[in-house]
C-alpha cells in the first residue's frame, strides 16, 4: 500500500474544514497537556486524529468497506453513524465521570464547612458517649418541630441529643429545628439526603457518639419505637438495626412505589445472598465505630447503599420490625416514580460492584 493510494482523489472542502478541525484540536491538546487531565488529552487527540484520517485519507471508506457497509442504498452514511454514536458515548461516559468527580468534591466541601461550623461551636461534647439521632431535613419547617419533639430523653437507659442537617431548606427548618432544642448543622445549598446524613455521620463520629439513630423529618418515622432499634446494638447482638415496614407495618402508599419496594428488595437479597426486607428504610440505629467502614457516595438514594455497604463489608445486622405513616405535612421531596425507581436501581448496581 502506497500513500497516493490512501489518499483521496480530491480535496473537497468539507474535507478541509474537516482537516483543519481536526489538526486544531490536536494542536490544542498538545498545548493543553500540562493543564487537563491525561485522559482529556488522549480523548482529545483521539477525536483529532480521527478527524485527520476521516477528512484527508480514504482509510475510512476501506475499513467501512471490510465491515460491509458499502456505498449506495446509505450504507456508508449508517456506517459513519455508528462510529459516530460510539464516540458520542465514550464523551457522554467521560462528561457523566467528571460530572460525578465534581459532586463529590463539592460535598466534601459543603461537609468541611458544616464540620467547621460544628466544631466553632463547641457541639462536639453534646453528643459524646451519647445516642445521637440525626435528622436529614430539606424544606421541613411544618414537621421538623413536632418530629424533634417526640424524641426521648432517654433510649435504653442512654441520654440522647438531637442534630439536624439542614439540607440547603429556604423555609426556615434551621430556626424551627433550633427552638425545638435540636443542634443544627447546614448545608448551604441542597445536595439530598444521603450527603445530609453523610455530614451527620462524620460529626458525629468525630463527636465519639456511642450509638448513632436516623429517620426521616417528616414525621414517617415513630420516635417511639426507638428502643426496639437501639437495644440489639446496646446489647453487642449486631452493630446495625435496620427498622423494617415489612415486618411492622406500613399505611397505604402508591401502588406502583408498594411494588418497587418489593422489587428492589428482591433485587438487594439476590446479589447479596442475603433476606432483605425493606432496602428503603431510613429509620435505623449504627453503632458509631462502624461508620469509618462503610463507603458512602449517594447523594439521594443512600438507604439502599448503606444495607448493601454493611453486608458487604460483614458488619453484623439485623431487621427490626417498626412503622412508616404518611408524612404530617407538605410533599414528598422524593422524584416521580418512573425516575426514583431509575435512581434507586443505579444506586444499588453501583454500590455492588464498586
Amino acid at each position: 500500500m502506497n500513500l497516493a493510494s490512501i489518499l483521496p482523489p480530491e480535496l473537497t472542502a468539507l474535507r478541509a474544514i474537516g482537516l483543519i478541525f481536526g489538526i486544531a484540536v490536536i494542536v490544542f491538546a498538545i498545548a493543553r497537556r500540562r493543564s487537563l487531565r491525561n485522559v482529556d488529552v488522549l480523548i482529545l487527540l483521539g477525536a483529532g486524529f480521527g478527524l485527520v484520517i476521516v477528512s484527508g485519507t480514504e482509510l475510512t471508506d476501506r475499513l467501512l468497506s471490510a465491515l460491509s457497509f458499502e456505498q449506495g442504498n446509505g450504507g456508508r452514511i449508517l456506517g459513519l453513524a455508528v462510529f459516530a454514536i460510539f464516540i458520542l458515548f465514550l464523551i457522554s461516559m467521560r462528561a457523566l465521570a467528571v460530572s460525578g468527580r465534581n459532586t463529590r468534591q463539592l460535598s466534601a466541601v459543603l461537609e468541611g464547612i458544616a464540620s467547621e461550623q460544628f466544631r466553632a461551636e463547641g457541639h462536639r461534647k453534646t453528643f459524646r458517649n451519647r445516642i445521637a439521632i440525626v435528622i436529614p431535613a430539606y424544606n421541613e419547617a411544618d414537621n421538623i418541630g413536632y418530629v424533634i419533639d417526640q424524641i426521648p430523653a432517654e433510649v435504653c437507659g442512654l441520654p440522647t441529643a438531637t442534630l439536624v442537617v439542614d439540607d440547603g431548606s429556604r423555609d426556615g427548618t434551621e430556626e424551627v429545628a433550633e427552638a425545638h432544642g435540636a443542634v443544627v448543622a447546614r448545608h448551604v445549598i441542597n445536595r439530598g439526603g444521603g450527603a445530609a446524613l453523610r455530614t451527620g455521620y462524620r460529626l458525629m463520629v468525630d463527636s465519639e457518639a456511642a450509638i448513632v439513630v436516623t429517620l426521616d423529618a417528616d414525621g414517617q418515622h415513630l420516635p417511639s419505637e426507638m428502643p426496639n432499634l437501639v437495644q440489639p446494638v446496646l446489647d453487642g447482638e449486631v452493630d446495625v438495626a435496620h427498622g423494617s415496614r415489612v415486618l411492622g407495618h406500613a399505611e397505604d402508599n402508591h401502588f406502583a412505589r408498594e411494588m418497587g419496594i418489593v422489587f428492589f428488595n428482591r433485587l438487594v437479597s439476590f446479589i447479596t445472598g442475603t433476606k432483605v426486607s425493606d432496602c428503603s428504610n431510613g429509620y435505623r440505629a449504627v453503632r458509631t465505630s462502624v461508620l469509618p467502614q462503610l463507603v458512602l457516595k449517594q447523594e439521594q438514594f443512600h438507604t439502599s447503599e448503606f444495607m448493601i455497604e454493611a453486608i458487604k463489608r460483614g458488619i453484623p445486622a439485623k431487621e427490626v420490625p417498626v412503622t412508616v405513616e404518611q408524612r404530617l405535612h407538605g410533599h414528598s421531596k422524593k422524584p416521580a416514580v418512573f425516575r426514583y425507581g431509575v435512581g434507586f436501581a443505579n444506586a444499588i448496581m453501583r454500590t455492588w460492584l464498586r
